[in-house]
């Protein structure tokens, strides 16, 4: 897997990115036993953070199982995404969480900043980067301003 720093300019423009869920993010879940199409209002918030917050898109979520990075920027473009999916986090060993998962990513991929969009919890250490959404309704503009603070807050 190339790294995300491979594939970005090499003078220092910040690089933020956004690890991205769906299901309960942009993907609404209304029904226990029916997981929801991506809803175009979700998306409009995510455009928002993406733009303000000049950060890329790495996907977290178990859709990026059986698809490319291109494949999920198309699928995230249909319903008028207008940023950059930059990459997805790696398939953790059996058992891994998706915390660790992209504790994997982070180490070994230079960033100055990134927020973590999920409706779980369960992101270990990472947590204090977490902007956790409702599933049932998903990702909200009054998510916007903690997600660009979280983006912007620099490493510790």
């Amino acid at each position: 897997m190339a790294g995300y720093a491979s594939r970005v300019s090499s003078d220092h423009v910040a690089r933020r990115v956004v690890f991205l869920d769906f299901d309960g993010v942009l993907a609404p879940i209304r029904q226990w036993d029916r997981y929801g199409d991506l809803e175009p209002a979700c998306i409009h918030v995510l455009n928002e953070i993406v733009t303000q917050g000049g950060a890329d898109v790495v996907v977290s979520s178990t859709w990026r199982y059986g698809k490319s990075v291109a494949e999920l920027q198309a699928l995230l473009e249909a319903v008028g995404f207008i940023g950059s999916v930059v990459d997805k986090t790696p398939a953790g060993h059996l058992g891994a969480n998706r915390g660790e998962e992209i504790a994997e990513w982070l180490a070994e991929n230079s960033v100055d900043g990134y927020v973590i969009i999920d409706d779980h919890v369960a992101m270990g250490e990472l947590r204090a980067r977490l902007v956790l959404t409702h599933p049932g309704r998903g990702l909200q503009p009054a998510d916007v301003p903690r997600a660009l603070a979280l983006l912007m807050r620099p490493l510790a």
